[in-house]
């Protein structure tokens, strides 16, 4: 059931100030109110946390130019993002420096939320355009796209047999876990890119500290974390210097490159 409450040409900002006061550990999106989603700023969907005076301190919060979509779950208001947009979240500022992180901070277009159901349908809108396309040159992208989603499919239902769970967490609510290449996907050959062992499914926090070198892995699988992320942040995040996993022999080529090539090692 959808916990997401929408505060859109309200008379006043009553209501949204009694959502704030009852929900203080909420989320907000803060979103253009253009008739055209392929017209908002490319920075919005904005989140804040619902405490947020940058988002706060201004009237008229839901009855002009902005309206509002709050939510006591980031996850659910990924998705929601995703599936009126199409579009990643981008955090405030303020609230980002406060250990706000979201699905937009790995640079990656496929969130996978409710994962399996998107690339279906994906798919299945590639197939539509695909059977309507005439052009050759544009029916060859189509077709290529589709096989890349297709991949992601067969790669994600791979290492789910390999991690039923996330390795670091034990989060093992499946729609929620991340298929996360080791060695960038970006940089992998056709093989590596659907390679098992180049892969683990991580909670969305973890994927995204990942994916962005903030955290690795040495050699014995004990986690290594960025000089950037200081220690009160290593608590909101929920990681810690002793955090571990076990490396498969398979997976040591994917987990060095990573080591080397993608993890900040400096601030």
């Amino acid at each position: 059931m959808s916990n997401i409450v929408i505060f859109k040409n309200m008379p006043n900002d009553d209501d949204y100030i009694k959502w704030i006061d009852e929900n203080p550990n909420g989320f907000v999106l803060n979103i253009d109110q253009t008739k055209d989603p392929s017209k908002i700023w490319k920075d919005y969907p904005k989140i804040h946390f619902a405490n947020c005076n940058q988002l706060n301190k201004r009237p008229g919060r839901t009855t002009g130019k902005y309206f509002k979509v709050c939510s006591n779950s980031i996850e659910e208001l990924e998705k929601w993002s995703l599936d009126e947009y199409r579009r990643e979240l981008t955090p405030c500022v303020t609230c980002k420096k406060n250990g706000l992180l979201v699905g937009r901070l790995m640079g990656i277009p496929n969130f996978q939320v409710a994962s399996t159901l998107s690339l279906k349908s994906d798919i299945d809108e590639l197939e539509e355009c695909l059977a309507s396309e005439t052009n050759p040159e544009k029916r060859t992208e189509i077709e290529t796209l589709i096989k890349a989603r297709q991949g992601q499919g067969r790669f994600r239902q791979k290492l789910l047999e390999l991690y039923p769970s996330c390795p670091l967490t034990g989060l093992d609510i499946q729609p929620l876990l991340i298929a996360s290449h080791i060695k960038p996907w970006s940089v992998c050959d056709d093989n590596e890119r659907l390679c098992r062992f180049n892969g683990l499914m991580l909670a969305p926090n973890i994927d995204r500290l990942f994916d962005n070198g903030l955290i690795t892995f040495d050699t014995d699988g004990t986690i290594k974390i960025s000089p950037t992320i200081d220690s009160e942040n290593q608590k909101r995040l929920g990681i810690s210097p002793d955090m571990k996993l076990k490396i498969r022999p398979e997976s040591e080529k994917y987990f060095e490159y990573h080591r080397n090539h993608v993890f900040q090692k400096e601030k």
